[in-house]
């Protein structure tokens, strides 16, 4: 070996370990990103400030009075287990009940199941027209925390500058006849994609 295998062999096993996490997120692994993963864990402590921010939530709640809220993944179900706990362990929202539960995304794409008050995106890089298409159906709140979503077609997800603000796509919800309480657009950050 020569004096600069060493530099080759960590330039490869860098470059081994960014091909598996690249694949892993790809793949739908458990694995996230870092920045997707903090953004993950803020989505949670921001998602029921925004239930609780709807204008009515006997609009979005079942006739036995709950709210029904859907955590979707794609490929590996593991970070919305996660959100599963975490959401369970608040237990309602403005005295409604929330009724948590997990559902792939290829099987939101035909829900007919009971009416939905909310949608946690666990996944990242779900398709923009998914995310559109299940607002618009269930005139439900789409929360997706990743980058680029609410751009896409979420109603809701988090703004990162500074601070970190809930982030709102108004023409979104606008289309899925989702209206929030004006003090939380006040505070909100607006995306107006129309």
């Amino acid at each position: 070996m020569t004096s600069g295998s060493p530099g080759l062999v960590r330039t490869l096993i860098l470059g081994l370990c960014l091909c598996v996490g690249v694949a892993n997120w790809v793949s739908g692994g458990e694995a996230l990103w870092r920045e997707d993963e903090q953004r993950f864990r803020v989505g949670l402590k921001l998602f029921p400030s925004c239930l609780g921010a709807l204008e009515s939530l006997a609009d979005h709640s079942t006739e036995d009075g709950r709210l029904v809220v859907l955590v979707v993944y794609e490929g590996s179900d593991a970070a919305a287990r996660q959100a599963v706990s975490n959401l369970d362990a608040i237990g309602e929202i403005r005295g409604v009940p929330l009724d948590v539960q997990v559902q792939s995304a290829a099987s939101l794409d035909h829900y007919v199941g009971e009416v939905l008050g909310g949608i946690f995106v666990a996944s990242v890089g779900i398709a923009p027209a998914r995310l559109r298409s299940w607002s618009l159906r269930h005139h439900a709140l789409v929360f997706s925390p990743f980058a680029g979503a609410v751009e896409g077609g979420a109603v809701a997800g988090i703004y990162v500058a500074d601070r970190i603000l809930p982030y709102v796509n108004r023409a979104q919800a606008r289309r899925a006849k989702i209206r929030f309480r004006p003090f939380f657009l006040e505070v909100a950050r607006s995306y107006e994609d129309d």
